[in-house]
């Protein structure tokens, strides 16, 4: 067979029609737009060298429309070095700086949300000693023979400048797809439940977020703590690999209020919850016996609505924090995850153990005379951050109870002089007294026990 001659190549490299289309497919339109929101806190966490963290007086507002997509922040900004060499590069180039403790690790999000909302976008960016601009039609980018962004003209305002330095990103032409759902309000209630999950620790910290003007508030993970009696378990491993940054775990298991859709695990990287009220066997539920060393943990129902476990894991490089590319769920070929994962399983046992043993509880007794279940119920709600670090998951044995006495409050009026009489005759000291009195040895009286 002859070959070809002089310096004919076979060019194999993507049209950028197909890179697009590629880039955005396998992604939501809800997960592109928290991506954005992970550059923001990347970006209020970088200030934390000039002592703002962590998150006082960063804000970050979004507006969306059938029209357009805007998000803008006040957190910073990054300078036009940084636009050049890493922020609009498909992927994160080997070397580039990395936010300690960042969310924002694949280097795709902002590219992957600007070409899934629409055909035009506009990004402005602001430090406090540079400032920069690209506008990009992006059907007369594909058709252009290079991959690079011009620069555009920088007109700072109110929003964005030198003076007050942060980040604004603004599409508009937007996908008819797109268009449509972003002019719903179910799409916009679907938003902001979103973000006050997935950000709730960056919420609590200080961050302002406002979508369409709602300003947003932390939801908090809460579990049942009673004394020394009743508490959660908690672990914190840590895990060294050679030439690595340290990836720090904490693990908590233990008993919230019976309610299904809450129960489950949750699994938080570098604050950014991934997974929430898992119940699948990724984290464990209907693992088989020999990947627990024994203890099957069952498939869950609705008997385990009260079971929460919380994994944490904080790592100054987030690549060894075990998420993936989109931050939807766990990679499971990690081995910090595989690791952790065998911890949950232990740790899960004793905790399903005592709710197998309230519902017995409660079909011998019916729920409401159930001493468990009596028990479960008077413990108080505690923050998941505010437990102790390093405690075994303890909980009341069945049987070791004794059944609350239900009471009810009887009241009623009888003459001043008639209650002192008696109060006298039975030396009693106050009127409540001759109330009880009273009553004990009339019941006593008609045969009571």
């Amino acid at each position: 067979m002859t070959q070809p001659s002089g310096t004919l190549v076979i060019d194999a490299s993507p049209t950028k029609t197909f890179f697009v289309d590629m880039l955005t497919r396998d992604i939501a339109l809800e997960q592109a737009i928290l991506d954005l929101v992970d550059n923001t806190v990347d970006a209020a966490k970088g200030l934390a060298k000039t002592g703002n963290f962590p998150f006082d007086g960063c804000e970050v507002r979004i507006l969306f429309d059938a029209d357009h997509f805007q998000i803008s922040d006040n957190c910073g900004g990054f300078d036009r070095q940084t636009a050049a060499s890493y922020a609009f590069k498909f992927g994160r180039p080997v070397g580039s700086y990395r936010t300690p403790h960042s969310i924002g690790q694949f280097g795709v999000g902002m590219k992957r949300a600007l070409f899934k909302f629409g055909h035009h976008f506009i990004v402005r960016s602001a430090t406090k000693d540079d400032s920069w601009s690209v506008d990009v039609d992006v059907h007369q980018w594909e058709m252009e023979p290079g991959w690079s962004f011009e620069w555009a003209n920088f007109v700072p305002d109110e929003s964005v400048s030198q003076e007050t330095p942060g980040t604004e990103i603004i599409v508009k032409d937007l996908r008819p797809e797109v268009s449509a759902r972003f002019s719903t309000e179910r799409f916009k209630n679907t938003i902001i439940t979103l973000i006050k999950s997935k950000h709730r620790q960056f919420i609590a910290g200080g961050l302002r977020i406002l979508v369409n003007g709602n300003t947003l508030t932390a939801t908090n993970l809460l579990l049942l703590v009673q004394g020394t009696d009743f508490r959660p378990g908690v672990q914190e491993p840590a895990f060294v690999w050679p030439d690595k940054a340290i990836t720090r775990t904490k693990i908590i298991v233990g008993l919230g209020n019976s309610a299904p859709k809450e129960a489950g695990w949750y699994v938080i990287c570098n604050g950014r919850v991934i997974l929430e009220a898992d119940r699948r066997d990724v984290t464990g539920w209907g693992v088989a016996e020999e990947m627990a060393n024994g203890l099957a943990i069952p498939s869950f129902h609705n008997q385990y609505a009260r079971f929460r476990g919380i994994v944490t894991f904080d790592s100054d490089d987030s690549a060894q924090v075990p998420w993936n590319t989109t931050k939807t769920d766990v990679d499971q070929d990690s081995p910090v995850w595989r690791q952790t994962f065998s911890r949950m399983v232990e740790m899960m046992r004793p905790v399903i153990t005592f709710l197998n043993e309230l519902d017995a509880d409660i079909d011998e007794h019916s729920r409401d005379e159930s001493p468990m279940h009596q028990f479960v119920n008077s413990a108080a709600l505690v923050k998941a951050e505010d437990l102790p670090a390093q405690s075994t998951f303890v909980a009341p044995a069945r049987g070791s109870l004794q059944k609350k006495i239900r009471t009810i409050k009887v009241q009623y009026s009888r003459p001043v002089d008639k209650v002192e009489f008696l109060m006298a005759e039975l030396a009693l000291g106050s009127a409540k007294s001759v109330g009880e009195t009273a009553f004990d040895m009339l019941y006593e009286r008609m045969g009571g026990e």
